[in-house]
C-alpha cells in the first residue's frame, strides 16, 4: 500500500534569481518570503525567484515508484531532481505532483524547487486588490506507490472521482457513480468500493455552540460493489438507500466512501473520501434552496493570510478562521479569489457551510490594451489565448481535486474582469463555461462583477461586488444597487457577492460620515457600523428574497502591499476581525445578533475609549427582546426591540457622562450582558 512522508523540516532557502549554494539558509515549511514586505505598504514587496533546496539520503525500491506532491506554491514552481528537471507547475493554488522515480539514486539526493511569484503574462492572476505570497506555502508530501495505482497525474487529483445527480430523488436514493483512473493495472485489477455511515468527525478547534451533535454511532457499510479495471479505467454506479442527507449547518451528514485497489486479489492502493448527498436549486425569483427548502445562503468573504505570515500559515490557523466565521453565524463561505487549503474545504463539508469555490481569474487579461471604453484592442492575442488555458488549467484543477465535496455548490470563474476587456471577456468566459459543465454538470458556473457588462457575460449565476456607503452611493442604496443587478438577470439567481466598508479598530468619532476618498487616513468603526447596519436592514427583509445569498467582504483584515489608507500602510481593512485575528470588530456582533440564536448583547464603540462630549448616544447590538442601560451603577433607561429603529440595534439617546472614568452596563433579557469603561476629558 501507498506510503505519504511529510517533508516540512530540513530545508534551506536562498532568495535569488540564481542561487549561489553558500547563500541558503535553513527554514521550515509553510514558508514566504513576503511575510513582511507584503504588508508593510508600498507596492514593492520582492517578487521573483526564490529557491528552496532538500538534501536527503534514501534507497529507492526497484518496485516501487516515488512521487513529490505539492499543496501550493506560489506561483510557476520549477522542480528539479539531481539536477534533472521533473517538470513546471503554473499556478499558485492548487496540488500538484512529478514523479520522480528514474530521477532517484541510491544514497544522496538534492531536491531543488524554484517558487517564482513574478508577475507572468499568461497565469492568473495577473493583478489583484491582494498580495501574491511567494514561496512553499503549503505542505508537501513524498509518496511511495506500488506499480499499480490511482492515477496521480491527473490533475493533481486522486484519481477518482465520485458524483451524483442534483436532483430530488438523492433524498430517497442516491446514485454515487464512481470513476477511478488507474496506472499500470493488469488483467486482474479491481475497485472494491465501500460506503460507510456515519463518516468519522473531527471537532474544529474553538467552537463552543455547535448547531448540532455529531453522529455517535459506529460506522457501518451500507453498501459496496466491485468495479473492473479496463484500459486503465473503473467505473460504475453504487446506490446508497435510504439516505441522510447532508443538510447544511443544521445536520452535515456524511458518508464515508472507501476505494480500494487490488492486483491478483491483493490490496495496492486506497482511496479515501468522504461525501454528503444533497441537492441545491437557485430560483432566479425565490433564492437559494437546499434539499427542497429554502436556504438564503448569509456568508462572508475569505482570505487566507495572517499577519506576519502571509499565506504560509498551519492547521491551526484554518481552524480558528473558521471557528470565527462558524461563532457569527455565517453559513455560507465564499473562498476569495483562488483555490484554498483542502483542510479549510473539509471544515466547511463537517460543519455545513456551502461553498463558493473560485478560480483566480481577476481583473485584468493579458495580451490586451487597456481602454476606458468597452473595447478589446488586440496586442499580443497569443498572450490572451495562453492565459485562457491557464485559467482552463486551473478551473481542471480545482474541481477534479475538490469536486466531491458536498460544501461546494458552484465553479466561479471570474472577478471583476473589467468591463474594458469586452467581447474578449465575454469569449473567455464562455468557454470556462462550457469547460465547468462538461466537468461537472451537477454544479452551478458562477462570476462575479462589479459593473453591468458582466450581466451579459456567460454563467448559471451571477455575484454582484457592491458597496453602498463606501465607493458608490449612499448606505441607503443597497435595495437600489443590488435590485439593479436582479431586474438585468431574470433568468439567473443574483447574489450579493461582496459589500462592506474600511475600519480601524483605533479610529473613533461621534459623528460619523461617509469618507469623500476611501483611500484617507481616517477609518472610523462608527461609520462602517452604519454600512452593515443597512446592509442587514435590507438582506434580512422580504425585500431581498429574490437574492439567493449575500457574502460580507471581508472575514478578516487582509494584505495588499499598494494600498495606504485608515492609516494603515499595506491593509485592506473592511475585516469583521483584524488581521492578526485578536480583535472582532463591533459589526461583527451585529451579524451575530442577526444570524445566531445564542444570547448576544454588545456595546459598540467600546474602543472609543476616551470622549469629549458629556452627553452621547450609545449603541447596543442584542438579539434579546429588552435591553436594559445604565451608567455607573445609576439605570438610564430600557429598550425593547420593538421600539428600535432596526432589529437588534438599541441606541440609547444622550446618556450623559461624568468626568473622568463612567462604566457603562447593558443587559439583555436574553442572559447576556456587557460593560464598558469610558473615560470623559473635558
Amino acid at each position: 500500500m501507498p506510503t505519504r512522508t511529510l517533508l516540512m523540516d530540513n530545508w534551506e532557502f536562498c532568495l535569488a534569481n540564481e542561487p549561489s549554494p553558500d547563500q541558503y539558509a535553513p527554514v521550515c515549511l509553510p514558508h514566504t518570503w513576503n511575510a513582511l514586505d507584503g504588508q508593510d505598504g508600498g507596492g514593492d514587496y520582492y517578487r521573483g525567484k526564490g529557491w528552496y533546496r532538500r538534501v536527503f539520503s534514501f534507497a529507492p525500491a526497484a518496485d516501487k515508484r516515488y512521487f513529490l506532491e505539492f499543496l501550493g506554491v506560489n506561483s510557476v514552481a520549477d522542480i528539479f531532481l539531481n539536477g534533472t528537471h521533473l517538470g513546471q507547475h503554473r499556478g499558485g493554488y492548487t496540488c500538484f505532483r512529478f514523479e520522480l522515480t528514474k530521477a532517484l539514486v541510491h544514497g544522496e539526493n538534492t531536491l531543488l524547487v524554484c517558487a517564482d511569484n513574478s508577475p507572468f503574462p499568461d497565469v492568473i492572476p495577473l493583478e489583484a486588490d491582494f498580495t501574491f505570497f511567494g514561496g512553499i506555502y503549503r505542505e508537501v508530501y513524498f509518496l511511495e506507490t506500488e506499480p499499480t495505482h490511482f492515477s496521480l497525474s491527473d490533475f493533481g487529483s486522486d484519481g477518482v472521482r465520485l458524483s451524483y445527480p442534483n436532483t430530488p430523488e438523492v433524498a430517497s436514493a442516491a446514485a454515487l457513480s464512481v470513476e477511478a483512473r488507474v496506472e499500470a493495472a493488469g488483467e486482474a485489477a479491481q475497485v472494491q468500493v465501500r460506503v460507510l455511515s456515519p463518516a468519522p468527525f473531527a471537532p474544529c478547534p474553538g467552537i463552543a455552540h455547535p448547531d448540532f451533535t455529531p453522529p455517535a454511532e459506529a460506522p457501518q457499510t451500507v453498501a459496496e460493489a466491485v468495479f473492473p479495471v479496463r484500459d486503465g479505467r473503473a467505473s460504475g454506479v453504487v446506490r446508497v438507500s435510504p439516505v441522510h442527507l447532508w443538510d447544511g449547518r443544521r445536520d452535515p451528514y456524511r458518508y464515508r466512501v472507501v476505494c480500494t485497489l487490488t492486483q491478483n486479489g491483493r490490496a495496492v492502493d486506497e482511496v479515501v473520501k468522504d461525501v454528503g448527498f444533497r441537492y441545491v436549486h437557485i430560483d432566479p425569483k425565490k433564492g437559494f434552496f437546499l434539499n427542497g427548502r429554502a436556504y438564503p445562503l448569509r456568508g462572508v468573504n475569505r482570505h487566507q493570510d495572517r499577519e506576519n505570515m502571509g499565506w504560509a500559515i498551519t492547521e491551526a490557523e484554518h481552524d480558528e478562521d473558521f471557528a470565527l466565521l462558524y461563532e457569527m453565524g455565517a453559513n455560507a463561505v465564499r473562498l476569495a479569489h483562488y483555490p484554498h487549503h483542502p483542510h479549510f474545504y473539509d471544515l466547511c463539508d463537517r460543519y455545513g457551510l456551502p461553498v463558493w469555490a473560485e478560480i483566480p481569474f481577476v481583473d485584468h487579461i493579458g495580451g490586451l490594451k487597456r481602454s476606458p471604453l468597452p473595447t478589446d484592442t488586440v496586442k499580443d492575442p497569443a498572450v490572451t489565448a495562453r492565459q485562457l488555458e491557464n485559467a482552463e488549467q486551473q478551473l481542471t484543477e480545482l474541481i477534479l481535486q475538490q469536486g466531491h465535496r458536498p460544501s461546494i455548490f458552484c465553479w466561479s470563474m471570474a472577478n471583476e474582469v473589467q468591463f474594458y476587456y469586452g467581447k474578449t471577456a465575454a469569449a473567455m468566459l464562455e468557454k470556462l463555461h462550457a469547460l465547468a459543465k462538461k466537468l461537472d454538470p451537477t454544479r452551478y458556473s458562477a462570476l462575479a462583477t462589479n459593473h453591468y457588462l458582466g450581466d451579459k457575460w456567460q454563467s448559471d449565476i451571477k455575484g454582484c461586488n457592491i458597496y453602498p456607503g463606501w465607493y458608490i452611493g449612499s448606505p441607503r442604496h443597497f435595495y437600489t444597487q443590488a435590485a439593479a443587478h436582479v431586474r438585468a438577470n431574470r433568468r439567473r439567481g443574483v447574489a450579493v457577492s461582496e459589500y462592506g466598508a474600511g475600519s480601524n479598530t483605533l479610529h473613533h468619532t461621534e459623528t460619523p460620515k461617509k469618507p469623500r476618498d476611501t483611500t484617507c487616513e481616517f477609518h472610523p468603526e462608527e461609520w462602517a457600523n452604519i454600512v452593515h447596519e443597512h446592509a442587514l436592514r435590507y438582506f434580512m427583509s422580504k425585500r431581498a428574497e429574490k437574492l439567493w445569498g449575500t457574502f460580507v467582504w471581508n472575514m478578516f483584515d487582509f494584505a495588499i502591499d499598494s494600498r495606504h489608507e485608515g492609516g494603515q500602510p499595506g491593509r485592506n481593512d473592511k475585516g469583521l476581525v483584524t488581521y492578526d485575528r485578536r480583535t472582532k470588530k463591533d459589526a461583527y456582533f451585529l451579524y451575530q445578533a442577526y444570524w445566531r440564536t445564542l444570547p448576544v448583547t454588545y456595546i459598540t464603540s467600546r474602543r472609543f475609549a476616551v470622549r469629549q462630549k458629556e452627553t452621547i448616544n450609545v449603541k447596543v447590538y442584542s438579539n434579546a427582546s429588552r435591553v436594559s442601560l445604565s451608567v455607573n451603577g445609576a439605570p438610564v433607561g430600557e429598550k425593547s426591540a420593538a421600539q428600535c429603529r432596526q432589529a437588534h440595534v438599541f441606541v440609547f439617546r444622550n446618556v450623559r457622562l461624568k468626568a473622568g472614568e463612567n462604566t457603562v452596563e447593558a443587559r439583555g433579557d436574553n442572559g447576556a450582558a456587557d460593560t464598558v469603561v469610558w473615560q470623559l476629558e473635558r
